[in-house]
């Protein structure tokens, strides 16, 4: 074999033979088979409070609608389909990180049996996928606690100032 000086270097990433599949050691792949367990246990949680927590915004927009028919119900159903709806909205919240959970759980059955760096990869940009999910989610969470104190502070204030208000009749 004659060596070339003017070729660019290259290596051979799969071995001696180039078609072989690299392979996960055990010390990598055990940690995330342990991991398993809880990572399905809280998807499924996930889904349940996500379920009942549709369920309950569904019941009490119904309950809403059906219990406070007529003009003057109006007034009070407003509030508690307000809160319905929240809760319908908070239960989609819930549903794309049980979603991860579970792609993840997954990943890491695939990745035991195959042992492939492959699954590897894939394991770990699901659980990836997971945590942006729940960074940007934790984020719209803080935003909208702010966005409801300075809320209820500029409402509380405009209340306030209306009750010292006195009336000249």
């Amino acid at each position: 074999m004659e060596s070339n000086p003017y070729t660019s270097p290259s290596a051979n990433l799969f071995g001696s033979s180039g078609t072989e599949m690299e392979t996960v050691p055990q010390d990598v792949i055990t940690p995330l088979v342990r991991t398993k367990f809880w990572v399905r246990l809280v998807s499924v949680l996930l889904w349940i409070s996500a379920i009942l927590m549709l369920l309950s915004g569904l019941a009490m927009g119904l309950g809403a609608v059906a219990g406070f028919s007529g003009t003057t119900g109006a007034a009070e159903a407003g509030p508690l389909i307000g809160v319905s709806v929240m809760y319908v909205l908070m239960a989609l919240f819930y549903i794309f990180p049980a979603v991860k959970l579970w792609a993840y759980g997954t990943q890491i059955a695939r990745l035991a049996v195959s042992r492939a760096s492959a699954d590897l990869v894939m394991a770990l940009n699901t659980q990836r996928s997971f945590w942006k999910i729940i960074g940007v989610l934790t984020l719209v969470g803080i935003g909208l606690g702010i966005v409801m104190v300075i809320g209820l502070m500029v409402f509380g204030a405009a209340a306030a100032m209306n009750s010292l208000q006195v009336n000249p009749d």
